[in-house]
């Protein structure tokens, strides 16, 4: 029995199990009847399922890791991080963003083709920078902490690239099963990791190979399911088509390329702007409070938003005029589970940070108070922007772009007036909040604009 058979087994039997459980009680009954009947909330158990396990691996060891590693030493990999998934944003052009929308899936395996060759162009491109311009890329972005580390960055590159081209292609398939055993994989093979090279005083090495792992580990298991399902439809691949849907969806690198560009820049620039302003220890520091009060939310947050866009792509295939429903209704039951499932433990944590994970963390607890604030609006709606599956690609690249400029205003009167570390993460926080709100306006004035073209 193949691995996959396995775990779609497993959760037969459980959903069978839990089934006999809930029909012994009336109101749960009915409970989980909707939540099975609904294509997206059943795609959210699924994925929320596994992500419970990943999520539960991560809490379990992370007391341990904190204990093996210093706070600087996190700050070295949330600097590696956040260089990584910069310029790792890149790799396919984000032609991947494309997947759900062709009816066919013809036209879907060239983008898949032209995506490969694309991350073998970038890949290699990225290898020429790092080789030839490593003085000038470390002298540019104040790169001196991870500058003997700064080779691992291309294996992330490859690796995320990869993963995340199979990982779209599951979602269109909505085999959301496939996609929770990689979850699983991930966080164990990176604990693991970073566990036994922690042991081993690697230091910050064995922080980066574990991220590696982390983001790589489910590549075999996607490619094998891809290949023994779809590898009829690579038959069609060939230069021709491929330059036929490059042309049909080239909006994703005029316009959503940059713009995840820009939106990755407002997300990852806090690290590298806390290490100019302050330092290695305070950017670890702030790394632990981010994972603190974004980890009770991501269980749900990532799930809803993959069920969300396997739903929402669906609906637009067929012109359902259903899409602004679901939109608020999706928005509003993640407000609803937001609040308390991130605010409560935010907290809670100034108190419980320092028991948990060792004194040298202490200040991480504080650090969660106004990060939760942002972590709420984030959670309820980055999760569920998908501007470009309504055909407004520029949007997002203004919007992004009018979010970074805001970051970086946020960190440069910091700077200007040499205010502490809590203040600069209140003005920080302001500007998100913002930022965010305003994307519920422009996706719901973009579903309206799309609603309104499909009834004419």
């Amino acid at each position: 029995m193949t691995t996959g058979n396995l775990l779609q087994g497993t959760l037969a039997r459980f959903f069978s199990h839990l089934t006999g459980i809930v029909n012994r009680n009336e109101y749960t009954s009915r409970l989980f009847r909707f939540v099975m009947g609904n294509p997206l909330y059943r795609g959210v158990l699924i994925l929320g399922s596994g992500t419970a396990v990943a999520q539960l691996i991560a809490i379990v060891t992370a007391p341990i890791i904190t204990r093996l590693y210093t706070p600087a030493d996190m700050g070295i990999l949330a600097v590696y991080s956040s260089v990584l998934a910069i310029f790792g944003v890149g790799a396919t052009l984000r032609y991947e963003f494309a997947y759900a929308l062709p009816r066919e899936n013809d036209d879907t395996i060239n983008l898949f083709g032209l995506s490969l060759i694309l991350l073998c162009i970038t890949t290699s491109a990225f290898a020429l920078i790092l080789f030839f311009g490593r003085d000038l890329l470390v002298n540019v972005l104040d790169l001196g902490a991870i500058e003997q580390y700064i080779w691992f960055l291309l294996i992330g590159f490859f690796g995320m690239g990869l993963y995340t081209m199979l990982n779209y292609w599951a979602v269109r398939q909505r085999d959301y099963g496939r996609i929770t055993y990689t979850k699983i994989n991930q966080s164990a093979g990176g604990s693991v990791c970073k566990i036994l090279l922690g042991v081993l005083a690697f230091g910050p090495v064995g922080l980066i190979i574990g991220h590696i792992v982390s983001q790589i580990a489910g590549i075999g298991t996607l490619a094998r399911v891809m290949w023994k399902k779809d590898r009829g439809n690579f038959k069609v691949i060939s230069l021709g088509r491929m330059k036929s849907v490059a042309k049909t969806y080239g909006s994703f690198p005029v316009f959503n390329f940059p713009a995840s560009i820009v939106n990755t820049l407002s997300l990852q620039l806090p690290p590298l702007m806390l290490l100019a302003l302050y330092n290695s220890e305070v950017v670890g520091l702030y790394a632990l409070a981010h994972t603190l009060v974004v980890l009770p939310g991501s269980l749900i947050s990532g799930s809803m938003g993959q069920a969300y866009l396997g739903e929402a792509s669906k609906m637009v295939r067929e012109k359902s005029l259903g899409l602004r429903s679901l939109y608020v209704r999706t928005l509003k039951h993640l407000f609803i589970i937001g609040v308390p499932l991130i605010g409560i433990p935010a907290l809670l944590a100034p108190f419980v940070v320092p028991f948990i994970f060792g004194e040298a963390w202490a200040e991480a607890g504080w650090y969660c108070w106004p990060l939760a604030v942002m972590t709420v609006a984030q959670f309820a709606i980055s999760g569920i922007g998908f501007l470009s599956l309504y055909g407004y690609n520029h949007w997002i690249l203004i919007w992004d772009i009018t979010r970074v400029l805001g970051v970086v205003g946020a960190f440069y009167l910091s700077y200007s007036l040499a205010l502490p570390i809590m203040m600069t993460l209140m003005i920080y926080v302001l500007v998100m909040v913002g930022m965010y709100i305003m994307s519920v306006f422009l996706n719901l004035r973009a579903i309206s604009n799309f609603t309104s073209r499909v009834a004419q």
